[in-house]
């Protein structure tokens, strides 16, 4: 008997009877918003496979005929309330990522071009229950990642995972694992020792240290060009630095003196009255213009001042990581991003790898410490 009859379309098929019940037994939360923008519903198609390998109506077709993916209102259940403004039927979504993902559509944009489309799109709306006139958007699949995080979609992931298992079309014998380094839109300024507290550094003689800037400009009013920029530093506290790397200088706050044409605003006068400079300011008609401040609180109990390091990148998960340059392997490049470890099941009977874990952890961690966990 041929070892693969018993994955056979048929034969897979009457096997997920069974298992698609156990899963819709094990998931039973019932998900809280009725006001819904779509409707997904399992419904078996005949799935017919050419002699060429090819899929009649395609690999999304096979999957949501086979597969039962209500499940997934039961895990995410929990971050919806019954209250809330009629939202997209979290199955849907999950399956248009699908189906843009097996599609091998480069991005979310080019997808929904499709999907807006009369008949391209036809197919994959019937699949995920969305009508012509509540299409989502972009921002609707980024809002969707967020609510539920990368914990619940690595739960589906799973769910899916233990269904192939089920199938024994992975059997987790071998098991291959696969990083690459990807960088980070978020902006970076390269510092590469920054920690958490690099938003909020508390800096105990700022205001004393700025206010003898100005008063010292006040003084050397002849000697100092009234309009160029003042700046005040401090040194960053951080003691990740090694013993042979100079700590940088942090810029609290960039300034210039200017006569105020006999008006000065609710921000310059506050801003003269925390340094304490109101009344010379004052006598010489003068105000103080804010180019650049990192300032982002002040406590007038001791004097002191929060601010956030400039040099902090807006995404403090990623880290500097090192990979060969892809346009010549013989060098090495930087870069500042994540590394996605792609762990995939190898299944030489079937002559096929699954995917069976996805991890995304910072550039500069270490590979091997990640394939335990």
């Amino acid at each position: 008997m041929n070892q693969l009859n018993k994955f056979t379309i048929s034969n897979i098929s009457k096997k997920l009877n069974k298992i698609n019940v156990k899963v819709s037994l094990s998931h039973q939360k019932p998900f809280p918003n009725l006001s819904l923008l779509s409707s997904y519903r399992f419904k078996k198609h005949f799935v017919k496979i050419f002699p060429n390998g090819t899929i009649q109506g395609g690999y999304a077709r096979m999957i949501t005929s086979l597969i039962d993916f209500s499940f997934i209102r039961s895990l995410v259940a929990h971050h919806y309330s019954n209250s809330g403004p009629p939202c997209y039927d979290p199955a849907s979504l999950f399956l248009l990522d699908l189906f843009r993902y097996i599609d091998g559509h480069q991005n979310m944009s080019g997808f929904l071009e499709v999907l807006h489309d009369k008949d391209r799109g036809r197919a994959y709306r019937t699949y995920a229950g969305i009508s012509m006139e509540h299409i989502p958007s972009e921002g609707t699949f980024s809002h969707f990642r967020i609510r539920i995080g990368e914990g619940l979609y690595n739960e589906i992931f799973h769910v899916l995972v233990s269904i192939f298992h089920q199938l024994e079309m992975i059997t987790f014998k071998i098991l291959a694992h696969d990083g690459t380094l990807y960088p980070t839109w978020a902006r970076y300024k390269g510092c590469a020792y920054f920690c958490n507290e690099c938003s909020c550094i508390s800096v105990s003689d700022a205001i004393d240290k700025v206010r003898k800037q100005i008063l010292y400009r006040l003084n050397n009013l002849a000697e100092n060009n009234l309009g160029s920029e003042v700046r005040a530093y401090t040194e960053c506290p951080s003691e990740r630095f090694p013993e042979d790397v100079k700590k940088p200088k942090v810029e609290l706050f960039a300034f210039r003196l200017a006569f105020d044409d006999g008006e000065v605003t609710k921000e310059q006068r506050n801003t003269a009255i925390l340094f304490g400079v109101e009344e010379e300011l004052n006598t010489q008609h003068l105000c103080i213009q804010t180019i650049r401040s990192n300032v982002s609180g002040v406590s007038l109990y001791d004097g002191s001042i929060a601010i956030c390091c400039p040099k902090l990148p807006k995404d403090t998960d990623a880290r500097i990581g090192v990979r060969r340059d892809p346009q010549n392997p013989d060098k090495k490049q930087k870069i500042f991003g994540y590394n996605f470890i792609l762990s995939t099941s190898v299944e030489i009977h079937l002559g096929i790898e699954l995917p069976v874990a996805i991890t995304n952890i910072a550039g500069n961690a270490e590979e091997g410490s990640q394939l335990i966990p």
